[in-house]
């Protein structure tokens, strides 16, 4: 069997993400009568960062689909919008769709060093540069150097325009940690 491949002629690594909803965050209900109804346990997924050198275009990869992704110094950011059903709109309803963004910090193994392996430690402080001892992501001769993407995943469950029961729409916010699975 090959190996999968990613757009882009760099890639910076796959990660195992775990993420938790944050409530204070979320304006969508685990009851029913909402445009969705939620989960309390979270999500876990992998996803792949990769890039082009040569044109700056940046990709996410999740489940073997390709989406674009912004990188900006140590910041990835991907947002993606699909058509869907939404089961509160109501049989029938037309043009409903969920808007995903997942934005995220990398991480350097240095700097992954400096927080403790966590992304609790990050904080809002900011990340620490080669002034501090550590060393930003970047290209290395065994890959790309970097260990963890630190963020949040939101979904935004956007109301249909034809035929529908809902009005309002709701956003789960989730807090993500991604540890490099390769």
């Amino acid at each position: 069997m090959s190996d999968p491949q990613y757009p882009g002629d760099q890639v910076l690594g796959t990660f195992r993400f775990n993420a938790t909803l944050d409530w204070s965050k979320t304006t969508c209900s685990t009851g029913t009568g909402g445009i969705v109804q939620l989960a309390d346990a979270g999500l876990q997924f992998e996803a792949t960062f990769s890039r082009d050198t040569t044109t700056d275009a940046g990709y996410l990869t999740v489940q073997g689909f390709a989406r674009n992704a912004e990188y900006n110094e140590q910041r990835a950011k991907s947002v993606y919008s699909v058509n869907t059903t939404l089961a509160g709109c109501g049989n029938g309803c037309e043009g409903a769709s969920i808007r995903e963004t997942l934005d995220t910090v990398l991480l350097s193994n240095s700097q992954d060093d400096f927080f403790g392996r966590s992304c609790a430690a990050l904080g809002d402080g900011g990340v620490p540069g080669a002034d501090a001892g550590v060393q930003p992501p970047g290209p290395t001769p065994n890959g790309y150097d970097v260990q963890r993407a630190c963020g949040s995943l939101m979904d935004e469950f956007i109301p249909g325009t034809k035929n529908c029961t809902c009005t309002s729409g709701c956003r789960a916010v989730y807090t993500v940690e991604g540890t490099r699975v390769k």
